[in-house]
């Protein structure tokens, strides 16, 4: 015969204590998630800049290395050319200074506060090419903003990169 009182016992569904640990744990995993995401979009961000900033470096290199005789405003880093040296003809000194121009107007459009500049290696008697972004100055010295420190190391968590030419 049919027993009422057990079929009483029997649980049927879901009770409310498993469904807020399940919503629970569901929560907690969306919220990691999200944050994994937004750390990768972070992650991805810095990669571009400094993938941006060591290109503005190299073409600053390179630069510097065809126009060798152009060197003094490299080493002074010396702006303001009056020659469009795409169509007109330009000294070695008047190319140098187009280049500068025209490559602090890049960093300045691509990065984030971006600034470049050819300084005096610290520790060679090369030139460096400072290329830096956000609040940290393309310059070598004992700030907490700098890009190297007084003994040419980085500073952490500086942004910025740094590229030796010895051309000049």
């Amino acid at each position: 015969m049919f027993n009422q009182s057990c079929a009483l016992n029997k649980q049927q569904g879901f009770g409310m204590t498993e469904i807020i640990v399940s919503m629970l744990v569901l929560g907690v995993a969306v919220i990691g998630f999200a944050a994994l995401q937004i750390r990768a979009l972070d992650t991805t961000g810095e990669a571009m800049f400094r993938t941006q900033a060591m290109a503005l470096a190299q073409d600053l290199g390179e630069r510097i290395i065809l126009n060798p005789d152009g060197a003094t405003p490299y080493k002074n880093w010396t702006t303001g050319s009056t020659v469009n040296c795409e169509t007109g003809n330009c000294t070695p000194a008047d190319m140098a200074k187009y280049d500068i121009t025209g490559v602090i107007k890049l960093a300045q459009d691509t990065l984030p506060n971006g600034q470049i500049t050819v300084l005096k290696c610290i520790s060679q008697n090369n030139y460096c090419v400072y290329v830096s972004w956000n609040k940290t100055k393309p310059n070598a010295d004992a700030a907490a903003d700098s890009c190297s420190q007084a003994d040419d190391r980085y500073v952490p968590g500086a942004d910025c990169v740094k590229l030796e030419t010895s051309l000049l």
